[in-house]
């Protein structure tokens, strides 16, 4: 549940009205309508007059802002109704342009609520360090909930939802390729003197053919950094999935340490920032807009989920009477999936996301009385669990 946040100070714009902290401060400024910062957040808005639909302002919006920053990512679009007016709220994550050190804040969460009145298009764009997402989104959505269009309003919300971008296809790793031998030849190196008896096994050898270890025994400095976060046996963050064709593929993150395996053709090594580490796994689940609806189903019977998750020759259908009841559930359990499992250190059950192609994500809960929970999920939501779970483990 989202924890109350007190929000005192309510400002207004001859289009909006909103809510917020006290101690959010409101500044002077030429380019904007409106402009709020506090507790590392910026709220920016502006209005310009607009007599197009909700739908063609969104598109337009989707459109343009993956090329307003390179390397942005969407990560959500969802129809946004207490405005007042038709309205979208559209997530996005964008690399801080001023780098990631002591003059930036790294990458840059954003949420840009956009409403139309019938003669003008409002937006109202938060943004903060994706650092900060977990500690401010409480904050920042109970701002955004209070967001009131003033004036006489117009517009009509389009009946039929407009398409939405299909999500960038995900980033191969660049870095050495190595077989299963040799990983495990270099993971015993951690910590530990160099065996130049190791040379003389395939799996050293390879490691020589790779560049990783020189051919006298020496460890490139790329390689000592490799090795750091396994010297005192760390636990890593894994991504693993499984694809409609049968495929499992693995992507394990320890402290910067990257040990890809997307295919039966070995293991893909790279040294990789946290943020990066997220914006990869980001890309393997998929993450993008999606319309997301909920279910009429909280829950399945638990082996039927089971043997769904599982996939194969032995995938049940849905049962008739469920499927009558609930079309949305019926679409999203025929269609081919993709189930990943996200496994954190210390977490004894993983996450379990599956993606529905062409369709959005859902979320596997836990299991009483023989009864699985089974939601779907927006694709902004399955990426703050990957925030969760990869940030603090990569950084």
């Amino acid at each position: 549940m989202p924890v109350p946040v007190p929000l005192g100070t309510e400002d207004r714009t001859a289009r909006l009205a909103l809510r917020h902290p006290d101690s959010w401060q409101r500044e002077d400024t030429a380019q904007a309508d409106l402009r709020i910062t506090g507790d590392d957040v910026v709220l920016t808005v502006r209005s310009r007059p607009s007599d197009r639909a909700i739908g063609d302002e969104a598109a337009s919006l989707l459109d343009r802002l993956p090329g307003a920053v390179d390397g942005l990512l969407l990560v959500g679009c969802d129809v946004w109704t207490s405005v007042g007016a038709p309205a979208r709220l559209v997530e996005y994550v964008r690399p801080d342009t001023g780098g990631d050190d002591e003059d930036g804040h790294g990458d840059i969460a954003g949420a840009h609520l956009l409403f139309v009145t019938g003669r003008h298009r409002v937006d109202v764009t938060v943004e903060r360090p994706l650092a900060r997402l977990q500690a401010t989104d409480d904050v920042v959505f109970a701002v955004l909930e209070s967001v009131r269009a003033t004036g006489p309003v117009t517009a009509r919300d389009t009946r039929e939802l407009e398409a939405l971008p299909v999500p960038p296809a995900p980033t191969e790793l660049a870095g050495p390729r190595i077989g299963d031998e040799a990983l495990a030849t270099l993971q015993s190196m951690a910590g530990k003197r160099w065996s130049p008896t190791l040379l003389r096994s395939a799996g050293g050898r390879e490691l020589v053919e790779a560049g990783l270890v020189g051919r006298f025994g020496t460890l490139p400095a790329t390689t000592q950094a490799l090795l750091e976060p396994w010297s005192d046996d760390q636990a890593p963050t894994t991504l693993e999935q499984h694809l409609p064709d049968g495929r499992v593929t693995r992507l394990q993150a320890w402290s910067g340490t990257v040990v890809d395996t997307p295919d039966d053709r070995g293991s893909v090594l790279a040294q990789l920032s946290a943020e990066r580490v997220l914006q990869t796994a980001a890309g393997r689940l998929g993450v993008g807009p999606a319309w997301t609806f909920p279910f009429r189903t909280g829950a399945l019977r638990a082996d039927l989920v089971d043997r769904r998750l599982a996939g194969g020759d032995d995938a049940p259908d849905l049962p008739a009477e469920v499927a009558e009841a609930d079309p949305r559930l019926a679409r999203f359990w025929a269609a081919p999936w993709t189930v990943s499992y996200l496994r954190r250190p210390g977490k004894p059950r993983p996450v379990t996301i599956v993606r529905a192609e062409g369709i959005g994500f859902a979320r596997v809960g836990r299991t009483e009385a023989g009864a699985t929970a089974f939601g779907a999920e927006s694709p902004a939501n399955v990426y703050r669990s990957l925030v969760r779970a990869f940030l603090p483990a990569a950084s």
